[in-house]
């Protein structure tokens, strides 16, 4: 339920956006993260319910978060202004696995699911999780530099919503370095869930968020 909870609130968050806030390409790029989020907590939602043992779905649930590190990424630099044509190469990463997960579809597999999280088994957990986990750490170290020189409220709500995002990856690594790994196997979904103000935060940014020469 508590899937369905943050999906409802955040679909809150895209509706104001898309009826309130100014079009232009960081908005846009705000909106597809909120929604990407929707959508994994809408498919969480429909494993758990169902319990279901089709791999297709858990495979479309990961396809889709795979795409929100990069967008993040790209919602950051442009902020400040960062805009090259070669940029488009952040985007390797999910689609590589997009694809290649489709050729092992049968090893995805619902290991787990309650209130809070659900665990999953699949291919190359770990591989993923360093393409994954990287880009939101540049995000991170790139808004803690704008904010150092550019000390705007919107920009700290931003900053704050990657860390609270980011701080259970932070606490499964270290607790796994003490021989707890069970935060770590619920590291994607543990992750979406805090993510709820990750969504509120650049929601906020983006509502805000005005055309000028810098995300033109």
């Amino acid at each position: 339920m508590l899937s369905l909870l943050i999906a409802c609130m955040e679909l809150l968050f895209l509706i104001n956006l898309l009826i309130f806030a100014e079009k232009n390409k960081l908005n846009i790029i705000a909106e597809l993260l909120i929604f990407i989020l929707i959508l994994y907590q809408l498919l969480e939602f429909i494993i758990c319910r169902t319990g279901t043992g089709n791999s297709w779905i858990i495979y479309i649930a990961f396809s889709t978060i795979a795409f929100l590190p990069p967008l993040s990424l790209l919602f950051v630099l442009n902020i400040k202004g960062v805009h090259h044509k070669l940029l488009k190469l952040i985007f390797i990463p999910p689609i590589f696995f997009t694809i290649f997960y489709l050729f092992y579809l049968n090893d995805f597999h619902l290991i787990e699911c309650n209130t809070f999280y659900s665990v999953y088994k699949y291919p190359l957990g770990d591989f993923f999780g360093l393409f994954y986990y990287i880009p939101v750490l540049i995000s991170i170290i790139l808004l803690i530099i704008e904010v150092i020189k550019n000390k705007k409220v919107k920009l700290v709500v931003v900053l704050f919503g990657f860390l609270i995002m980011s701080f259970p990856v932070a606490l499964g690594f270290i607790l796994k370095l003490f021989g707890d790994g069970r935060l770590v196997a619920a590291i994607v979904s543990v992750m979406c869930k805090s993510a709820f103000l990750f969504a509120f935060s650049i929601f906020y940014y983006a509502l805000y968020n005005k055309t000028n020469k810098k995300n033109e």
